[in-house]
């Protein structure tokens, strides 16, 4: 699978973007299907413990709240966590934790958790399968994994947004990794398309958004 060259890092896009994160109706939007494509797909009960990777404000994680047990929300910016942990205050939400955490660096949770989401990161994590090989290892036995991104694309959906190492992704290969990390069950099903600008083109475009699902394997 092709991967972009890696730009110049840029540790406070996110915490800049952070404030206004939420004004695009076209996230609202998105996540909203993505939530909604997870409750549809995976039984989730108020037994649930679930982490969110690359949780930003929480737009996922709060739409799903009320119908799992507790939910720990990791991102490494702080600007984020900031926005989400401010909104579970103004809506007295006692289920969501907040981790300033970057599993990629081998900082984990000490719990394991029965299932395992994230909405539009993969792209911005240059080794897929060891972040997978990671989540894997996270979950209790019998968990599931639940992650959303982009279908291949031509590099237009981003522009310029910094530390995007990968223009999409192909769903066979995708499920692929999924397998090498130890994940069964896998399906992959159209969450959302997204219609934007082309960066690239300056059009009109659709990008689609998939919904990759595995199992881990009862031990």
């Amino acid at each position: 699978m092709e991967q972009k060259q890696k730009k110049q890092p840029d540790k406070t896009y996110f915490d800049q973007a952070a404030a206004s994160w939420e004004d695009n109706p076209a996230r609202i939007e998105l996540t909203r299907s993505v939530a909604d494509a997870i409750t549809k797909q995976i039984p989730l009960s108020g037994a649930m413990q679930a982490l969110e990777f690359g949780c930003g404000t929480g737009l996922v994680s709060m739409r799903i709240a009320g119908s799992v047990g507790r939910i720990v929300a990791v991102d490494t910016s702080a600007g984020m966590i900031e926005v989400l942990e401010q909104k579970i205050r103004e809506n007295h939400i006692s289920n969501i934790q907040t981790r300033l955490m970057d599993l990629t660096d081998g900082a984990f949770p000490a719990e394991r958790f029965d299932l395992v989401f994230s909405n539009m990161a993969m792209h911005h994590i240059k080794d897929i399968p060891h972040l997978l090989a990671i989540f894997h290892r996270l979950l209790n036995s019998g968990g599931y994994l639940a992650l959303t991104d982009l279908d291949k694309e031509d590099g237009g959906f981003h522009g310029d947004i910094p530390d995007v190492f990968h223009y999409g992704f192909d769903r066979p290969a995708f499920a692929d990794w999924m397998e090498a990390a130890g994940f069964s069950n896998i399906s992959t099903t159209t969450a959302h398309v997204m219609k934007k600008k082309n960066a690239l083109t300056g059009l009109p475009a659709e990008f689609p958004v998939f919904l990759a699902i595995g199992r881990k394997q009862h031990l």
